[in-house]
């Protein structure tokens, strides 16, 4: 959930509203394919999950609705994915609810937070949920479903990441990127970031990469985790940039400012304008694979988004009507 939005003309509103059929279906089976998470508009209690089936090469929209007979919840913030469930953090809702990522069955609701953001599994054990106005984050018992303890946070915190024992949390309110040991459940190292920062990723070297603006100036950089040493930096003056996707190897690294970009960190040469420009659409999340780069186009706000399919060359090759404001996409493989 981004937290400025425009508001719209009510006439816009009432034109959109939402007529995809919600049939009840119970016998959905997921074995290969993209979920979609689609935000909603904060308190409308809108959120919807999508499914691209990649076998049948269909779009299913609201299916926790479909198979669970109830709405989601209010603002679909983010998914986290294990071998056997799906974690969705509805964040105005302040819960997570628990299901089967093929079947998309209702297994659990986690309660009791406050607005949560991102939700890490550290171990076989337990999770941190990260919030925004709680101050603390949630540690959750992965066996009961409940939060078992808090750990003291001054702030807005968002994205983890994690290497070894260690997890990095991106403190937003005060530019900082959290070090979380997790034996001891408790922050014992603050990175502070020159910049406002956007997103947290990480690499197989083990490199954090982040993105933010200031002053005007959009900035990309990568720390290696250990030292904290900055092992590459970007800037780009006038862009604001956001969601950034990172390749395993750290080599291929994508966000979105006013369209997508592509930083090829082998390269000397550094693309000065979006490599698919938004043209007016509103993009709003990015995932990428082998061969394809899936774009969230919010559209504007009140009516129902796309998703934009593109090859690694940026050519354009089908999109997908969703639901209202999608932002993420989890990949299930057989």
């Amino acid at each position: 959930m981004r937290l400025c939005r425009f508001i719209l003309p009510l006439v816009v509103l009432i034109s959109s509203c939402d007529k995809i059929d919600v049939s009840p279906q119970k016998d959905l089976f997921l074995s290969e394919g993209i979920l979609v998470a689609n935000e909603g508009n904060f308190q409308w209690g809108n959120a919807t999950l999508s499914i691209y089936d990649s076998e049948k090469e269909t779009i299913l929209n609201k299916v926790f609705q479909r198979v669970n007979g109830r709405p989601l919840g209010d603002v679909l913030q983010s998914i986290t994915l294990n071998e056997d469930k799906a974690f969705l953090v509805l964040n105005n809702s302040g819960k997570v609810e628990v299901i089967d990522p093929n079947s998309f069955s209702w297994l659990n609701t986690i309660s009791g937070f406050t607005s949560p953001r991102y939700f890490h599994i550290v171990n076989s054990e337990k999770a941190y949920v990260s919030d925004l106005y709680s101050n603390k984050i949630a540690v959750v018992d992965l066996n009961s479903c409940e939060i078992s303890s808090y750990i003291a946070c001054e702030g807005w915190t968002e994205e983890m990441v994690q290497v070894g024992d260690l997890v990095y949390l991106l403190n937003m309110e005060f530019n900082q990127i959290c070090v979380i040991d997790t034996k001891q459940d408790a922050i014992v190292y603050r990175i502070s970031v020159p910049t406002s920062v956007k997103s947290l990723k990480i690499d197989l070297q083990n490199r954090l990469w982040v993105c933010g603006s200031e002053n005007g100036v959009g900035h990309l950089f990568s720390l290696d985790a250990e030292t904290f040493d900055v092992v590459h930096s970007y800037t780009f003056v006038g862009e604001n940039p956001t969601d950034l996707f990172v390749s395993g190897d750290g080599n291929n690294i994508y966000f979105l400012s006013n369209g997508l970009w592509h930083i090829d960190v082998s390269s000397v040469n550094v693309n000065s304008s979006p490599v698919i420009p938004a043209d007016g659409r509103i993009f709003y999340g990015l995932s990428i694979t082998e061969d394809k780069i899936y774009l969230a186009d919010a559209i504007n706000y009140v009516q129902n988004g796309l998703v934009r399919v593109h090859d690694k060359q940026y050519n354009f090759i089908e999109e997908w009507g969703v639901g209202m404001i999608p932002s993420k996409f989890y990949f299930i493989e057989p």
